[in-house]
C-alpha cells in the first residue's frame, strides 16, 4: 500500500516550482526590510538629535568638554527630580554662551553665560534654569497667591500675646445656648 508514492510529478505543486524563483522574492523581502530598518534608524537618530538638552553659542571658539556637559546636565536633572520626588526628569531648555563678559544666568532669555568653561558654575546654572522651568508661569502665580493667603491667615505668637494683654479682647466669646450661663430665662 503505497499511498501517495505514485503521485504524478508533473502535476504536483512542488515539481512546478523552480528552485531560483523563490530566491528572488526572498532577497526582495530582505532588501525592503533593510531599507525600512535604515529609514527607522535615521528617523530615530534625527529624533535624538532634535532632543539635545541645550544649544551652545561659542563665538570665541573656546574648548569645552561636550560629553562632560551632557553628563552634568543629566546628573543635575536626575538629582532635582529625586529631591522633589518628581515623576519625570525636568528638561531645561537653554543656550550655553561661552566667552561672555561675565558669568551669569538670564532666566528671561534662558541663557547661561560663562566667561570660560567652569563645571561648577555650569552645574549651578543648569540647576537654576531647570528649577525655573519646572513650573509654568500660572503655577508660579498660584504659589505666590497661596503664599500671600497663608501669610494673611498666620498670626505670630507675640502679636496674639500683645492683643491678649490689651483691654479689648481680640475675640468674642460665644454665648452658651443652654445651661447655667445662658441668657435665656429658666
Amino acid at each position: 500500500m503505497d499511498i501517495g508514492c505514485k503521485q504524478n510529478l508533473k502535476t504536483s505543486r512542488q515539481s512546478t516550482r523552480r528552485p531560483g524563483k523563490n530566491n528572488g522574492r526572498r532577497y526582495w523581502f530582505l532588501g525592503t526590510t533593510l531599507v525600512h530598518a535604515a529609514v527607522m534608524l535615521l528617523m530615530l537618530a534625527h529624533l535624538a538629535e532634535a532632543q539635545t538638552s541645550f544649544e551652545v553659542s561659542n563665538p570665541k571658539q573656546q574648548k569645552w568638554p561636550q560629553a562632560e556637559t551632557e553628563r552634568i546636565y543629566w546628573s543635575t536633572a536626575r538629582d532635582l527630580a529625586a529631591e522633589f520626588k518628581l515623576a519625570q526628569i525636568p528638561r531645561a531648555r537653554f543656550t550655553l554662551a561661552l566667552g561672555a563678559d561675565e558669568n551669569s544666568v538670564d532666566m528671561n532669555t534662558r541663557e547661561l553665560r560663562l566667561k570660560k568653561w567652569d563645571r561648577y558654575l555650569y552645574a549651578e546654572g543648569v540647576l537654576r534654569l531647570s528649577f525655573d522651568q519646572m513650573l509654568s508661569a500660572e503655577a508660579k502665580m498660584r504659589l505666590a497667591w497661596r503664599a500671600i493667603a497663608e501669610s494673611d491667615a498666620t498670626v505670630r505668637w507675640d502679636e496674639v500675646r500683645s492683643l491678649r494683654l490689651s483691654a479689648e479682647p481680640w475675640y468674642e466669646e460665644p454665648l452658651p445656648a443652654r445651661g447655667w450661663a445662658s441668657q435665656q430665662p429658666r
